[in-house]
C-alpha cells in the first residue's frame, strides 16, 4: 500500500506541475474489474492461466482539450484481482508431482499455501475523442504506457516434522515492469458549472512474467543441505474489462 499511495502521489504532484492552463480537467473514477480470457483461466497445464477473479479498479486522470472534438489524457490505474486459491493450488501440487515429490493423503495436512492478489499500476498517455450532445460528453480514448506488476506471491511448502526435509516452490520475483494498454469509453453528465457526473467501460491488455524456483532442503546434523529441484518462469497475459463511476472536475 505504501508503494501505491507514492504513485499516486507522484502522479497527482506531476499532473499538477503542468496544470498551468485553466482548460485542464480531472477525473476520478473507481469500480469493478473483470479478469478476461487465459488471465483468468484455471487450467493447471495451460502455463499462461493466471487464476483471478473480480477485483476493483481505480483510475485518477487529467485531459488538455486540443480542439472541440480532441484531448491529450495522461492517467493512473490500479487494478487488483484475487487469485483463486484451490486452482492455483492444485497447479502446484502438479508440479511438486512432476518434480519427483510424492506424499500420501494421509500426510496432505502437511502442505500449505500462500498467496496474495494480483496487483498492477498503469502509467498512460494518449489521445482523447469528444462528442458533444448539448453538454453531456461521449468520450473514446486510447492510451499506453508503463505497467507496474506486482505479482502473487505464490508459496507451497510440505513440511512434516517427521521429515529431515522440507518442500518450498516460491515466487523469485515479486514485481515485472511490461507495457499495457487501455482501451475505453464513457460518458459525462453535467452536475454544476464544473463537476460532471462519468460513468466509464475500459478495457486493458498487459502482460507480466512469474519465475519461480523448487527446492528441497535437508538437514543431516548440523548441515542444511539445499537441492534445487526446478525453475521456469510463466508469461502470464493481464487482460480485464472494467466498470467504473466517478466525477470529472474542471478548471474553467
Amino acid at each position: 500500500m505504501k508503494k501505491t499511495a507514492f504513485f499516486i502521489a507522484f502522479i497527482v504532484l506531476s499532473i499538477s506541475g503542468y496544470a498551468q492552463s485553466d482548460n485542464w480537467y480531472f477525473s476520478f473514477s473507481m469500480g469493478k474489474s473483470f479478469p478476461l480470457g487465459t488471465f483468468k483461466q484455471t487450467i493447471i497445464d495451460n502455463s499462461e492461466s493466471g487464476y483471478a477473479q473480480n477485483g476493483f479498479n481505480l483510475l485518477l486522470d487529467a485531459t488538455y482539450p486540443l480542439s472541440d472534438n480532441w484531448g491529450i489524457k495522461g492517467a493512473v490505474m490500479i487494478n487488483t484481482s484475487p487469485v483463486d486459491r484451490n486452482w492455483l493450488g492444485t497447479k502446484l501440487e502438479s508440479r511438486m508431482n512432476a518434480a519427483g515429490i510424492s506424499i500420501a493423503e494421509a500426510d496432505r495436512s502437511f502442505l500449505s499455501l500462500n498467496t496474495n492478489s494480483w496487483m498492477w499500476n498503469a502509467l498512460l498517455t494518449g489521445p482523447v475523442y469528444t462528442i458533444n450532445f448539448n453538454r453531456i460528453y461521449w468520450d473514446f480514448q486510447l492510451l499506453g504506457g508503463m505497467n507496474i506488476a506486482y505479482l502473487p506471491q505464490q508459496k507451497l511448502s510440505y513440511i512434516k516434522p517427521a521429515n529431515n526435509w522440507q518442500y518450498l516452490d516460491t515466487n523469485t520475483s515479486n514485481m515485472n515492469v511490461s507495457y499495457g494498454i487501455l482501451a475505453g469509453s464513457s460518458l459525462r453528465f453535467p452536475i454544476s458549472d464544473r463537476l460532471n457526473f462519468k460513468i466509464a467501460v475500459d478495457y486493458y491488455q498487459s502482460r507480466a512474467l512469474i519465475k519461480f524456483e523448487q527446492t528441497r532442503v535437508t538437514k543431516q546434523g548440523e548441515t542444511i543441505l539445499t537441492e534445487k529441484l526446478g525453475n521456469g518462469s510463466n508469461a502470464i497475459p493481464i487482460s480485464s474489462v472494467s466498470g467504473s463511476i466517478g466525477f470529472v472536475y474542471y478548471l474553467n
